[in-house]
């Protein structure tokens, strides 16, 4: 558990962050807490691939194009699109909750076998 709380954290504050943005006025602060939890994420995930316990494969893909049509849908959501933005949102995001699992399935299996190497 001592390893993780920068996971938890990071998640923490990307879910405080897009509360801030959505009932208050506060746009600028919810966007530092958003960027903020998501480079503890990204510290997270750097961490468990430089000590081993995550071999990066395939998943990233999910992990880049979820993150690629989240983004491309919230820059057209202030666009006036034709089609509603929430096409591109909705799976961006179950690819990215998709990349979540994969990762946490692959850093408990990595964990066991080294476990059992010992």
């Amino acid at each position: 558990m001592k390893s993780k709380w920068t996971l938890f954290t990071g998640i923490l504050l990307l879910i405080l962050g897009i509360i801030l943005r959505k009932t208050t006025g506060l746009g600028a602060e919810g966007l530092i807490l958003i960027l903020v939890g998501v480079a503890f994420k990204t510290y997270y995930i750097v961490n468990k691939a430089r000590s081993g316990e995550y071999k990066p494969g395939y998943e990233l893909i999910f992990l880049f194009v979820g993150l690629t049509m989240f983004m491309t849908g919230l820059y057209i959501r202030s666009h006036e699109p034709s089609f509603s933005p929430a096409l591109l949102i909705v799976p961006g995001i179950l690819l990215k909750v998709l990349f979540i699992i994969l990762f946490i399935i692959k850093v408990r299996k990595t964990r066991k076998a080294l476990e059992g190497t010992t």
